[in-house]
């Protein structure tokens, strides 16, 4: 009797056990299920869907300085030692001369100017566009750089020269070229180019030209005014002798007449002679 209370009482722990192990495995088998197939339906679009690369953030680089901060930009040129480097290339410089000259001879009180930043000398106008369109226009060519710029005595431009060196052939130069020609263009002043074999008399002619355009008025250049000291010189030479032209002609005249007449009478006194 006491085995079988014992029986019993094992049989009923068993059966307990067993319903609970079979309500923990119902209770999780659904939830396995639902994973597995979420895992199923993101692999099926997932294989033939492209992939978002990842970010991967290196810790070790320090980031960029802010060189709009002044204190960045300080502590940036702390670190480094500067030189002085020449504003014109080999090719350039030998045109700056021709233009000082050029603008020496015509004292009109025009000055050369080289690599000028372009939005110093023009600007769009304030009845053009709107305000984000002419910050725009203008952001497009404050960076930009003229290579040589005549300026009037009043501080305006009135020339702008390109010189096409064998630089501005590389990369986007005909393109920032294109840029500046357009610019200069709308603002109604003259552009010029100028190529590597350039003729020194035709440049100057024509900046000549573009800077005086109402005639002969300009000073003449170094070369003519010599020509014309030379001219004088060779004048006042030729004027030893007193009286004008036609006064020294008349001499001539004279002298030639009185040499007939000296010869005549020489010729009657031999013939007085011989008879």
């Amino acid at each position: 009797m006491f085995n079988g209370i014992i029986t019993a009482e094992t049989l009923t722990a068993m059966v307990a056990i067993c319903l609970v192990a079979i309500a923990t495995y119902m209770r999780l088998r659904p939830h396995r299920r639902r994973r597995s197939r979420r895992k199923a339906e993101y692999s099926s679009w997932a294989s033939s869907a492209q992939q978002r690369p990842r970010l991967v953030v290196d810790r070790t680089t320090p980031p960029a300085p802010d060189l709009s901060d002044p204190a960045q930009q300080m502590h940036a040129i702390a670190q480094m030692e500067f030189e002085c480097t020449p504003i014109l290339n080999q090719e350039e410089s030998r045109l700056l001369p021709l233009l000082d000259s050029v603008t020496g001879d015509l004292q009109a009180g025009h000055r050369v100017m080289a690599q000028t930043s372009l939005g110093e000398l023009i600007r769009p106008k304030a009845t053009s566009g709107t305000s984000d369109e002419r910050s725009a226009a203008f952001a497009s060519i404050n960076s930009k750089r003229l290579d040589f710029a005549i300026i009037d005595s009043d501080g305006r431009l009135v020339v702008a020269i390109e010189y096409q060196g064998s630089g501005h052939f590389q990369g986007n130069a005909f393109m920032r070229d294109a840029v500046k020609r357009e610019a200069i263009r709308r603002a109604g002043i003259a552009y010029v180019e100028v190529e590597q074999d350039f003729d020194p008399a035709l440049l100057r002619q024509r900046i000549t030209g573009l800077l005086n355009p109402s005639g002969p008025a300009a000073a003449p250049s170094a070369l003519q005014r010599r020509a014309a000291i030379r001219a004088r010189a060779s004048a006042s030479s030729a004027a030893t002798w007193p009286g004008t032209a036609a006064a020294r002609s008349a001499s001539m005249t004279s002298i030639k007449r009185n040499s007939s007449h000296q010869s005549h009478i020489s010729l009657s006194n031999a013939e007085t002679r011989s008879k």
